[in-house]
Protein backbone atom coordinates (compact mmCIF):
# COMPACT_ATOMS: atom_id res chain seq x y z
CA UNK A 1 0.00 0.00 0.00
CA UNK A 2 3.09 2.28 -0.50
CA UNK A 3 2.44 5.82 -2.30
CA UNK A 4 -1.15 4.47 -2.57
CA UNK A 5 -4.53 6.42 -2.24
CA UNK A 6 -5.56 3.72 0.38
CA UNK A 7 -2.49 4.35 2.10
CA UNK A 8 -3.83 7.90 2.70
CA UNK A 9 -6.96 7.07 3.75
CA UNK A 10 -5.78 4.66 6.21
CA UNK A 11 -3.59 7.31 7.76
CA UNK A 12 -5.70 10.21 7.55
CA UNK A 13 -9.38 8.41 8.55
CA UNK A 14 -7.10 6.76 11.69
CA UNK A 15 -5.47 10.19 12.94
CA UNK A 16 -9.03 11.91 12.66
CA UNK A 17 -10.89 9.21 14.54
CA UNK A 18 -8.15 9.10 17.29
CA UNK A 19 -8.30 13.39 17.42
CA UNK A 20 -12.38 12.49 18.02
CA UNK A 21 -12.59 10.27 20.83
CA UNK A 22 -12.66 6.81 18.92
CA UNK A 23 -10.43 4.20 19.85
CA UNK A 24 -8.51 3.34 17.20
CA UNK A 25 -6.02 0.23 16.14
CA UNK A 26 -3.86 0.13 12.60
CA UNK A 27 -2.15 -2.67 11.50
CA UNK A 28 0.85 -1.98 9.14
CA UNK A 29 3.64 -2.69 7.75
CA UNK A 30 6.94 -2.00 9.70
CA UNK A 31 8.68 0.75 7.09
CA UNK A 32 9.95 4.21 7.55
CA UNK A 33 6.85 6.05 6.38
CA UNK A 34 4.36 3.67 8.56
CA UNK A 35 6.75 4.76 11.70
CA UNK A 36 7.28 8.47 10.84
CA UNK A 37 3.71 9.00 10.17
CA UNK A 38 2.00 7.57 13.44
CA UNK A 39 5.24 8.08 15.53
CA UNK A 40 3.68 11.86 17.08
CA UNK A 41 -0.08 10.52 17.35
CA UNK A 42 -0.54 8.91 20.06
CA UNK A 43 -4.14 8.84 20.28
CA UNK A 44 -3.73 5.91 17.31
CA UNK A 45 -2.62 2.54 18.35
CA UNK A 46 -0.29 1.57 15.85
CA UNK A 47 0.94 -2.30 15.70
CA UNK A 48 3.80 -2.20 13.12
CA UNK A 49 4.44 -6.12 11.33
CA UNK A 50 7.48 -7.38 10.31
CA UNK A 51 6.48 -7.73 6.05
CA UNK A 52 6.80 -11.02 4.76
CA UNK A 53 5.43 -12.50 1.53
CA UNK A 54 1.79 -12.30 0.70
CA UNK A 55 0.77 -15.49 2.43
CA UNK A 56 2.89 -14.86 5.56
CA UNK A 57 1.16 -11.35 5.99
CA UNK A 58 -2.26 -12.70 5.30
CA UNK A 59 -1.44 -15.33 8.36
CA UNK A 60 -0.34 -12.82 10.53
CA UNK A 61 -3.85 -10.51 10.10
CA UNK A 62 -5.61 -12.91 10.80
CA UNK A 63 -4.24 -13.77 13.82
CA UNK A 64 -4.47 -10.46 14.89
CA UNK A 65 -8.30 -10.69 13.55
CA UNK A 66 -8.91 -13.50 16.06
CA UNK A 67 -8.25 -10.98 19.27
CA UNK A 68 -11.37 -10.76 20.91
CA UNK A 69 -11.29 -6.90 20.93
CA UNK A 70 -12.52 -5.65 17.82
CA UNK A 71 -16.04 -4.08 17.79
CA UNK A 72 -15.30 -3.84 13.35
CA UNK A 73 -12.22 -4.88 11.46
CA UNK A 74 -11.90 -2.19 8.27
CA UNK A 75 -9.97 -3.25 5.26
CA UNK A 76 -8.22 -1.24 2.80
CA UNK A 77 -6.77 -3.00 -0.06
CA UNK A 78 -7.12 -5.79 -2.76
CA UNK A 79 -5.19 -8.66 -2.61
CA UNK A 80 -3.92 -11.74 -0.65
CA UNK A 81 -2.31 -9.41 1.73
CA UNK A 82 -5.59 -8.22 2.61
CA UNK A 83 -7.62 -10.69 2.51
CA UNK A 84 -9.38 -11.71 5.93
CA UNK A 85 -11.98 -14.71 5.99
CA UNK A 86 -15.05 -13.90 7.86
CA UNK A 87 -13.97 -17.65 9.73
CA UNK A 88 -10.62 -15.83 11.04
CA UNK A 89 -12.49 -12.92 13.04
CA UNK A 90 -13.86 -13.50 16.80
CA UNK A 91 -17.19 -12.63 17.53
CA UNK A 92 -19.27 -10.70 15.66
CA UNK A 93 -17.27 -8.18 14.72
CA UNK A 94 -17.99 -7.40 11.18
CA UNK A 95 -15.89 -7.15 8.38
CA UNK A 96 -15.69 -3.84 6.24
CA UNK A 97 -14.27 -3.60 2.83
CA UNK A 98 -13.46 -0.44 1.39
CA UNK A 99 -12.76 0.22 -1.79
CA UNK A 100 -11.70 3.54 -3.44
CA UNK A 101 -11.66 1.71 -7.08
CA UNK A 102 -11.58 -1.69 -8.39
CA UNK A 103 -7.85 -1.91 -9.54
CA UNK A 104 -8.96 -4.80 -11.99
CA UNK A 105 -9.78 -2.34 -14.52
CA UNK A 106 -6.60 -0.66 -14.68
CA UNK A 107 -5.79 -1.05 -18.47
CA UNK A 108 -2.07 -0.79 -18.48
CA UNK A 109 -1.87 -4.16 -16.25
CA UNK A 110 -1.32 -7.39 -18.06
CA UNK A 111 -4.40 -10.02 -18.24
CA UNK A 112 -3.08 -12.32 -15.42
CA UNK A 113 -2.94 -9.63 -13.01
CA UNK A 114 -6.23 -8.12 -14.18
CA UNK A 115 -7.49 -11.84 -13.31
CA UNK A 116 -6.49 -12.09 -10.08
CA UNK A 117 -7.49 -8.77 -9.05
CA UNK A 118 -10.68 -9.48 -10.47
CA UNK A 119 -10.89 -12.40 -8.29
CA UNK A 120 -9.49 -11.05 -5.27
CA UNK A 121 -12.60 -8.14 -5.86
CA UNK A 122 -15.10 -11.16 -5.99
CA UNK A 123 -13.77 -12.59 -2.84
CA UNK A 124 -13.92 -9.82 -0.85
CA UNK A 125 -17.09 -8.23 -1.95
CA UNK A 126 -18.64 -12.08 -0.59
CA UNK A 127 -17.54 -12.28 2.21
CA UNK A 128 -17.22 -8.66 3.90
CA UNK A 129 -20.58 -8.28 6.32
CA UNK A 130 -20.23 -4.29 5.31
CA UNK A 131 -18.26 -1.52 2.64
CA UNK A 132 -17.00 1.40 2.38
CA UNK A 133 -17.10 2.74 -1.07
CA UNK A 134 -15.87 5.88 -3.17
CA UNK A 135 -17.70 6.05 -6.00
CA UNK A 136 -21.39 5.54 -7.48
CA UNK A 137 -20.08 3.04 -9.85
CA UNK A 138 -18.48 0.89 -7.05
CA UNK A 139 -21.66 1.17 -5.03
CA UNK A 140 -24.08 -0.11 -7.81
CA UNK A 141 -21.73 -2.83 -8.52
CA UNK A 142 -21.83 -4.06 -5.12
CA UNK A 143 -25.44 -3.55 -4.60
CA UNK A 144 -25.88 -5.40 -7.63
CA UNK A 145 -24.05 -8.44 -6.03
CA UNK A 146 -25.06 -8.06 -2.69
CA UNK A 147 -28.69 -6.94 -2.52
CA UNK A 148 -28.69 -7.87 0.87
CA UNK A 149 -26.17 -5.06 2.20
CA UNK A 150 -28.81 -2.39 2.65
CA UNK A 151 -27.55 0.19 5.23
CA UNK A 152 -24.50 -2.10 5.45
CA UNK A 153 -22.52 0.18 2.84
CA UNK A 154 -21.43 3.52 3.41
CA UNK A 155 -20.51 6.16 0.28
CA UNK A 156 -17.31 7.53 1.79
CA UNK A 157 -15.40 9.71 -0.76
CA UNK A 158 -12.10 10.37 -0.97
CA UNK A 159 -10.53 13.50 0.46
CA UNK A 160 -7.82 15.96 1.82
CA UNK A 161 -5.61 16.57 4.94
CA UNK A 162 -6.65 19.72 5.67
CA UNK A 163 -3.49 20.66 7.45
CA UNK A 164 -1.59 19.79 3.84
CA UNK A 165 -3.27 22.54 1.97
CA UNK A 166 -1.41 25.68 3.23
CA UNK A 167 0.13 28.08 0.92
CA UNK A 168 3.27 29.26 0.92
CA UNK A 169 3.68 32.12 -0.24
CA UNK A 170 7.20 32.45 -0.84
CA UNK A 171 7.21 29.72 -3.52
CA UNK A 172 4.00 30.86 -5.15
CA UNK A 173 5.96 34.22 -6.02
CA UNK A 174 8.88 32.24 -6.90
CA UNK A 175 6.74 29.82 -9.20
CA UNK A 176 5.06 33.32 -10.72
CA UNK A 177 8.57 34.54 -11.62
CA UNK A 178 9.71 31.69 -13.34
CA UNK A 179 6.72 31.53 -15.41
CA UNK A 180 8.09 34.95 -16.18
CA UNK A 181 4.55 36.59 -16.57
CA UNK A 182 2.81 33.65 -18.87
CA UNK A 183 -0.35 31.93 -17.57
CA UNK A 184 0.03 28.54 -16.03
CA UNK A 185 -2.69 25.55 -17.08
CA UNK A 186 -1.39 23.17 -14.19
CA UNK A 187 -1.90 19.36 -14.37
CA UNK A 188 -1.27 17.57 -11.20
CA UNK A 189 -0.12 13.79 -11.26
CA UNK A 190 1.80 10.93 -11.33
CA UNK A 191 3.64 10.82 -14.64
CA UNK A 192 3.17 7.11 -14.80
CA UNK A 193 1.92 4.80 -17.87
CA UNK A 194 -1.26 4.03 -15.52
CA UNK A 195 -2.44 7.47 -16.94
CA UNK A 196 -1.02 7.41 -20.53
CA UNK A 197 -4.65 9.04 -22.30
CA UNK A 198 -3.83 12.08 -19.39
CA UNK A 199 -0.40 12.67 -19.85
CA UNK A 200 -0.71 12.45 -23.95
CA UNK A 201 -3.89 14.44 -23.80
CA UNK A 202 -1.25 17.29 -21.74
CA UNK A 203 1.34 16.89 -24.77
CA UNK A 204 -0.82 17.53 -27.36
CA UNK A 205 -2.33 20.23 -25.35
CA UNK A 206 0.92 22.33 -25.29
CA UNK A 207 1.56 21.34 -29.01
CA UNK A 208 -2.23 22.75 -29.76
CA UNK A 209 -1.06 26.05 -27.46
CA UNK A 210 2.04 26.57 -29.36
CA UNK A 211 0.41 26.25 -32.78
CA UNK A 212 -1.97 28.77 -31.38
CA UNK A 213 0.91 31.55 -30.52
CA UNK A 214 -0.50 31.37 -26.95
CA UNK A 215 1.55 32.74 -24.44
CA UNK A 216 -0.10 29.62 -21.85
CA UNK A 217 2.74 27.17 -19.87
CA UNK A 218 1.76 24.36 -19.49
CA UNK A 219 3.08 22.68 -16.20
CA UNK A 220 3.13 18.99 -14.99
CA UNK A 221 3.99 18.93 -10.87
CA UNK A 222 4.53 15.17 -10.13
CA UNK A 223 6.99 12.81 -11.14
CA UNK A 224 6.99 8.89 -11.72
CA UNK A 225 8.69 5.88 -12.95
CA UNK A 226 8.09 7.23 -16.38
CA UNK A 227 8.95 10.65 -16.09
CA UNK A 228 11.92 9.79 -18.71
CA UNK A 229 9.65 8.31 -21.10
CA UNK A 230 7.04 10.95 -21.53
CA UNK A 231 9.56 13.59 -21.32
CA UNK A 232 11.40 11.69 -24.32
CA UNK A 233 7.36 11.99 -25.85
CA UNK A 234 7.51 16.09 -25.22
CA UNK A 235 10.74 16.24 -26.64
CA UNK A 236 9.50 14.72 -30.03
CA UNK A 237 6.67 16.79 -30.14
CA UNK A 238 8.39 19.91 -30.13
CA UNK A 239 6.76 21.79 -27.10
CA UNK A 240 9.73 21.93 -24.67
CA UNK A 241 9.05 25.59 -24.62
CA UNK A 242 5.50 25.22 -23.94
CA UNK A 243 5.15 22.58 -21.80
CA UNK A 244 7.25 22.10 -18.58
CA UNK A 245 8.10 19.28 -16.28
CA UNK A 246 8.40 20.62 -12.66
CA UNK A 247 8.91 17.58 -11.12
CA UNK A 248 8.38 16.05 -7.79
CA UNK A 249 6.21 18.17 -5.63
CA UNK A 250 5.24 17.62 -1.56
CA UNK A 251 2.10 17.57 -0.93
CA UNK A 252 2.47 19.08 2.32
CA UNK A 253 2.38 22.61 1.26
CA UNK A 254 4.12 22.94 -1.43
CA UNK A 255 0.93 21.68 -4.06
CA UNK A 256 -1.23 24.35 -2.56
CA UNK A 257 1.64 26.75 -4.06
CA UNK A 258 1.38 25.26 -7.26
CA UNK A 259 -1.97 24.92 -7.76
CA UNK A 260 -2.64 28.84 -6.05
CA UNK A 261 0.35 29.93 -8.71
CA UNK A 262 -1.30 28.34 -11.69
CA UNK A 263 -4.39 30.18 -13.24
CA UNK A 264 -5.87 27.18 -14.73
CA UNK A 265 -5.98 23.13 -13.11
CA UNK A 266 -6.36 20.68 -15.98
CA UNK A 267 -7.99 16.80 -15.45
CA UNK A 268 -8.30 15.39 -18.67
CA UNK A 269 -10.61 12.01 -17.23
CA UNK A 270 -11.95 10.18 -20.08
CA UNK A 271 -14.98 7.75 -19.50
CA UNK A 272 -13.06 4.42 -19.55
CA UNK A 273 -13.98 1.90 -16.94
CA UNK A 274 -11.12 2.53 -14.47
CA UNK A 275 -12.02 5.89 -14.08
CA UNK A 276 -15.85 5.52 -14.00
CA UNK A 277 -15.00 3.44 -10.69
CA UNK A 278 -12.86 5.56 -8.88
CA UNK A 279 -12.74 8.59 -7.22
CA UNK A 280 -9.01 10.58 -7.48
CA UNK A 281 -8.21 12.37 -4.64
CA UNK A 282 -6.63 15.02 -7.32
CA UNK A 283 -10.23 16.11 -7.76
CA UNK A 284 -10.51 17.57 -4.67
CA UNK A 285 -7.07 18.94 -4.32
CA UNK A 286 -8.45 20.90 -7.18
CA UNK A 287 -11.31 21.87 -5.50
CA UNK A 288 -9.57 23.05 -2.30
CA UNK A 289 -7.57 25.08 -4.63
CA UNK A 290 -10.35 27.04 -5.97
CA UNK A 291 -9.17 27.69 -9.75
CA UNK A 292 -11.14 27.23 -12.48
CA UNK A 293 -10.95 23.35 -13.59
CA UNK A 294 -11.17 21.85 -17.10
CA UNK A 295 -12.02 18.32 -17.46
CA UNK A 296 -14.01 15.85 -19.01
CA UNK A 297 -17.83 15.24 -17.77
CA UNK A 298 -17.01 11.63 -16.19
CA UNK A 299 -18.06 10.20 -13.13
CA UNK A 300 -16.99 11.66 -9.69
CA UNK A 301 -15.07 14.13 -10.64
CA UNK A 302 -18.23 15.80 -12.33
CA UNK A 303 -20.23 15.02 -8.92
CA UNK A 304 -17.67 17.01 -7.17
CA UNK A 305 -17.70 19.90 -9.66
CA UNK A 306 -20.95 20.12 -11.29
CA UNK A 307 -21.26 23.61 -12.89
CA UNK A 308 -18.08 24.80 -11.57
CA UNK A 309 -15.98 23.15 -13.86
CA UNK A 310 -15.13 23.79 -17.36
CA UNK A 311 -15.79 20.57 -19.62
CA UNK A 312 -14.59 19.36 -22.87
CA UNK A 313 -15.61 16.64 -25.50
CA UNK A 314 -13.12 13.61 -24.49
CA UNK A 315 -9.85 13.25 -26.28
CA UNK A 316 -11.17 16.56 -28.39
CA UNK A 317 -7.71 18.51 -27.61
CA UNK A 318 -8.43 21.75 -29.58
CA UNK A 319 -11.86 22.04 -27.07
CA UNK A 320 -9.79 21.13 -24.73
CA UNK A 321 -7.65 24.55 -25.38
CA UNK A 322 -10.38 26.41 -26.16
CA UNK A 323 -11.92 25.79 -22.65
CA UNK A 324 -8.39 26.61 -20.98
CA UNK A 325 -8.25 30.13 -22.95
CA UNK A 326 -11.91 30.50 -22.10
CA UNK A 327 -10.92 29.58 -18.18
CA UNK A 328 -8.34 32.10 -18.54
CA UNK A 329 -11.09 35.07 -19.78
CA UNK A 330 -12.82 34.25 -16.42
CA UNK A 331 -10.15 33.65 -13.89
CA UNK A 332 -10.79 37.30 -12.16
CA UNK A 333 -13.62 36.38 -9.43
CA UNK A 334 -13.98 33.12 -9.71
CA UNK A 335 -15.08 30.76 -6.77
CA UNK A 336 -15.88 27.10 -7.09
CA UNK A 337 -18.55 27.47 -4.35
CA UNK A 338 -17.38 24.03 -2.99
CA UNK A 339 -16.94 24.36 0.89
CA UNK A 340 -13.50 23.61 2.16
CA UNK A 341 -14.87 21.64 4.81
CA UNK A 342 -16.93 19.08 2.83
CA UNK A 343 -13.00 18.32 1.21
CA UNK A 344 -11.25 16.74 4.11
CA UNK A 345 -10.95 13.68 6.28
CA UNK A 346 -12.82 15.32 9.26
CA UNK A 347 -15.59 15.77 7.37
CA UNK A 348 -15.19 11.94 5.92
CA UNK A 349 -14.49 10.94 9.95
CA UNK A 350 -17.59 12.42 10.84
CA UNK A 351 -19.55 10.35 8.52
CA UNK A 352 -17.90 7.53 9.18
CA UNK A 353 -18.57 8.07 12.95
CA UNK A 354 -22.20 8.24 12.51
CA UNK A 355 -22.77 5.39 10.24
CA UNK A 356 -20.54 3.12 12.95
CA UNK A 357 -22.31 3.83 15.27
CA UNK A 358 -25.66 3.60 13.71
CA UNK A 359 -24.87 -0.16 13.59
CA UNK A 360 -23.16 -0.07 17.20
CA UNK A 361 -19.92 -1.04 15.66
CA UNK A 362 -18.06 1.87 17.42
CA UNK A 363 -15.53 0.65 20.58
CA UNK A 364 -16.63 0.55 23.72
CA UNK A 365 -15.07 3.77 25.76
CA UNK A 366 -15.53 6.19 22.39
CA UNK A 367 -16.17 9.79 23.10
CA UNK A 368 -16.75 10.69 19.26
CA UNK A 369 -19.67 13.26 18.99
CA UNK A 370 -22.74 12.29 17.85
Amino acid sequence: MQNHAGQNKLYFLADELGRMGVPVTVLVPDIEENRAFFSDKPHVQARLYRGGNALADAWHKARVAREPTWSAIWIVGVGIRSYIARVSTARSAPIIKDFDEFPSMIGTFGPLRRAYLRWMEDRMVEQAQAFTCASAFIEQSIRTRRPDIGSHLLRLPVAICADEHRIDPNLVERLRRAAAGRPVLLYVGSVSRIYEDQLDEIIKLAGVLRRRASPALVRIAGTGADMEYFKARAAAAGVGDTLEFAGHVRRKGDLAAHMDAAQVLIFPFPANAFNISRCPTKAFHYAAANRPVVTNMTGEVATLFRNSALYYPEHDIEALADRCHEALEHISGYDNRIPFSTLTWEARARQFISWLAAHQWLPAGSNAPA
